[in-house]
């Protein structure tokens, strides 16, 4: 959506519906992207290793590495609808004034 239309330039209702489908996104990207990493990460570092009694240096280095990438994409998704949720806030604000 935002690439035919800047955030600016959309209205309350396009704003409202854009910051629900990226929400969404981030949800969903955290319950199979980053929780599936964060578990891979973690049973490699366990004492207790399920797949191998000593996993290999080179796997704990992957399974961290998309951990971090994981991480960042959510990272920059959450920015996204922060940005998105303030111009909300300003649209209903100028709104609000406009009323009065």
């Amino acid at each position: 959506m935002t690439g035919d239309r800047p955030l600016r330039r959309m209205t309350l209702r396009q704003l409202l519906i854009h910051a629900e489908k990226t929400a969404r996104d981030i949800i969903e990207m955290v319950h199979t992207n980053y929780m599936a990493r964060v578990t891979d990460f973690r049973d490699l570092s366990r004492p207790v290793r399920r797949r191998s009694h000593y996993p290999k240096l080179l796997a704990v280095q992957n399974a961290l590495r998309k951990l971090t990438e994981t991480a960042e994409l959510t990272r920059t998704n959450c920015e996204l609808l922060n940005e998105n949720l303030d111009l909300i806030r300003e649209h209903a604000n100028r709104e609000r004034v406009n009323r009065m």
